[in-house]
């Protein structure tokens, strides 16, 4: 049951994820979409919404399978960070193809970002690996990552994941 609802949740992360990229474009840019879509193609941008949609998967997952709790959510946890690193790496990659690629570009990093988490996560809870010995670095890591989703939304550093060669500019347009 575990592998079909992996499957889902991989589907539906993509999907959820996609949709909040894009919801500033969908709403006209209304203020609430500006704080959960992707506003310029940097890595941050990119992994923001996936993350959010990641962690909602996480708790519909928790309400649905009722696994081990403290194994599950450590197995989950570090799938985020792997979806983290991957859709930071990757994001950043992207904003250095030419503008024709750099949609089919950031579509198929967050693709392969979300996937790659979600088979980490799974192969680690199916394994029955210890994550759990890990479970307060884990949980400081992941207190760490909701702090920064929020912080970094609205002052982003100037640091490469966080700037978009297309715009110029780090992080919101000075227009929103």
């Amino acid at each position: 049951m575990k592998k079909f609802f992996s499957l889902i949740s991989s589907g539906a992360v993509i999907s959820f994820g996609f949709l909040m990229y894009y919801s500033d474009r969908l709403s006209n840019n209304a203020a609430w979409s500006l704080i959960i879509s992707g506003v310029n193609r940097s890595g941050w941008e990119l992994y923001k919404p996936f993350a959010l949609a990641y962690i909602l998967f996480i708790l519909i997952e928790l309400s649905y399978l009722r696994p081990s709790l403290l194994r599950f959510v450590c197995d989950k946890i570090t799938g985020l960070l792997a979806l983290c690193a991957m859709s930071l790496t990757l994001g950043t990659i992207c904003g250095y193809l030419p503008p024709c690629f750099a949609d089919a570009g950031l579509i198929a990093s967050a693709v392969v970002s979300v996937s790659s988490a979600e088979f980490l996560s799974y192969r680690l809870y199916k394994k029955q690996i210890r994550s759990d010995w890990f479970a307060v670095p884990l949980l400081v890591a992941f207190a760490a990552m909701i702090f920064l989703l929020i912080v970094l939304t609205f002052y982003p550093p100037h640091l490469l994941p966080f700037f978009d060669r297309l715009s110029g500019i780090y992080g919101r347009p000075a227009f929103l």
